[in-house]
């Protein structure tokens, strides 16, 4: 069954893309071939064993540019896709996925995730019965688009990203937490992540993790030393924030409105107001909340209500956040004491 996951009438926005779960259980190859050819790619799936039935397993959770699935097939396949059309990683959650792609040779595990690029095909040689993966499609556009405001600079795409990265320590165990964090948020149909101003910037966290997490031609460029943006800039983003404080504003998506890199957005916000850019459009989203609360409508509004309506996703730091800002607790506001 699809959930979706809808913002409250008053705050939501046509243009923000709606977070979206779906799960399949089917035992026929051929079920099992569209569904991946619906959430990813046109593939060919072939048993290995016919003495083992297929049992197809899929949990899926979609957020704008990234496809998280959490994928089992219960028997010896072979899979592949002879054109990708967006940046791929397999993170096994148990077992492991010899695959092939543009003439390496790459091993998945639970240790190791293997990353794809748009372009050339992908091939597993054999995905076994006991393996179960994450498989996380990256909208090409979406993640090249987030690389050139992360440098501030035009890139020429496709990102070529090394076969593999190590998901024990580092960007590549945050990042590999970010993706099983999402996945587990499926047996959570009243997940903040899946509320659409949340969800928007955790999917734009994914993109910029795996930028870190893994090796390509611009990886020295990210950590390399940037000025600060002026604060003329810093006060163009300042005022974009304020005057639409329900839009869905990434870092990114400022400092192309601003006309800097993301990095020199951030410096900039740092010297000259002291939060980051994300904090401030939580200190702007956080006055409306107060408004809100003060002016509740009877029979629908409540705490949680209203601080998932303005992006908060974690009840509990939204409740101490509000009380260091204004001295009461969201509640007592409510009540009107």
């Amino acid at each position: 069954m699809l959930v979706v996951m809808r913002h409250r009438p008053d705050t939501q926005r046509a243009d923000l893309p709606l977070p979206e779960t779906q799960s399949f259980r089917v035992s026929d190859l051929d079920e099992a071939r569209a569904i991946c050819t619906e959430y990813y790619y046109e593939v060919a799936l072939d048993l290995l064993d016919r003495s083992r039935p297929l049992a197809f397993a899929a949990d899926l959770v979609r957020l704008g540019p990234v496809t998280v699935g959490d994928i089992r097939f219960g028997a010896d396949v072979a899979i592949g896709a002879d054109i990708l059309d967006a940046y791929h990683v397999n993170l096994p959650v148990a077992g492991a996925i010899g695959s092939e792609h543009r003439g390496a040779i790459t091993v998945a595990s639970p240790r190791r995730a293997a990353v794809y690029r748009p372009g050339a095909g992908a091939h597993a040689g054999r995905w076994s019965a006991d393996c179960r993966s994450l498989g996380i499609r990256v909208d090409r556009a979406s993640l090249e688009a987030e690389l050139e405001a992360l440098v501030g600079r035009p890139i020429r795409g496709p990102i070529r990203f090394g076969p593999s990265f190590d998901t024990t320590m580092g960007a590549g165990l945050t990042w590999s937490r970010m993706a099983n964090l999402l996945r587990s948020e499926l047996e959570n149909p009243h997940s903040a992540l899946l509320q659409p101003l949340v969800a928007e910037r955790y999917a734009q966290g994914m993109l910029s993790g795996l930028l870190f997490a893994t090796d390509h031609q611009y990886a020295e460029a990210l950590t390399a030393h940037v000025p600060p943006a002026r604060p003329r800039t810093v006060r163009r983003a300042v005022q974009v924030m304020e005057a639409d404080p329900t839009h869905p504003f990434t870092t990114a998506e400022l400092a192309r409105l601003a006309g800097v890199s993301a990095r020199a957005l951030q410096e900039g916000f740092r010297r000259h107001v002291g939060l980051s850019p994300m904090a401030y459009l939580q200190h702007v989203r956080m006055g409306y909340a107060r408004e809100e609360l003060r002016h509740p409508v009877p029979g629908r509004d409540t705490v949680a209500a209203i601080a998932h309506a303005w992006g908060f996703g974690h009840l509990g730091r939204f409740a101490a956040a509000y009380r260091e800002r204004f001295g009461e607790s969201p509640s007592a506001t409510l009540r009107g004491r």
